[in-house]
């Protein structure tokens, strides 16, 4: 039986034949709020949202986020991040992810990252709060030296890549230079692509068998998967 495709990070617009694809679906405000998901899920709080919400909503979605810990199969944390579009509310940002942090060391979680200009910072964080749980770097659009220095100071780290695999060039060249078992696949919120055409453009970028690229993501899957 050949490996199932990964779909690390999702939104839930694609549908899939029955054991085809395992899709890790990150649950956007209103399901955090409810607290009340089905299958592979992530939660967290989204860098945006300290845009639009208030601190006391914000703490509401900690204290659901706790709840699905305790009381459901929650495969990883996150989204959560920081994202100096918005710099704001970049303190505000910083002192969630350490929250995020904290919250998937202690219950062996692995942290899904949104990371945009913000490269220096998170290595800030890794340096200091040394994490061991692993970090997923979704829609990765850093470069090589970006992806050497997180790797110095965390090997249980992943890359993950979509669209713009599409419409990239950089990440098309990127991807080739990042160890395979370092490395995810996802569709996240965009609907052109669905997860077995990201697979095909990352096979071609790569040079290998889809099938191989399959198998090697998979076992990548595993090894995060420390509670399920």
């Amino acid at each position: 039986m050949s490996a199932p495709y990964i779909d690390i990070h999702t939104h839930g617009q694609f549908t899939y034949e029955e054991n085809e694809v395992i899709c890790v679906k990150s649950l956007g405000a209103a399901e955090v709020a409810e607290g009340n998901a089905q299958g592979f899920f992530s939660a967290g709080i989204h860098p945006w949202w300290t845009l639009d919400y208030t601190k006391p909503e914000l703490t509401n979605f900690q204290e659901s986020i706790v709840k699905m810990s305790l009381h459901q199969s929650l495969f990883a944390v996150g989204e959560t991040g920081l994202d100096r579009v918005y710099k704001e509310t970049l303190e505000e940002q910083k002192e969630l992810f350490s929250w995020h942090i904290d919250f998937s060391e202690k219950n062996r979680l692995p942290l899904i990252i949104h990371s945009v200009r913000a490269g220096s910072d998170i290595l800030e964080f890794l340096k200091e709060r040394k994490p061991t749980v692993p970090w997923i770097f979704h829609d990765f659009r850093g470069n090589k030296e970006l992806v050497d220095a997180i790797l110095k100071l965390h090997l249980n780290v992943y890359f993950s890549f979509g669209i713009s695999l599409d419409n990239s060039q950089q990440t098309r060249e990127l991807i080739r230079e990042i160890p395979m078992e370092h490395i995810f696949l996802e569709t996240d919120a965009q609907k052109h692509l669905d997860i077995k055409d990201i697979y095909l453009r990352a096979s071609e970028q790569l040079g290998i068998d889809e099938a191989l690229l399959k198998s090697i993501i998979a076992q990548n899957f595993k090894r995060v998967c420390l509670k399920n």
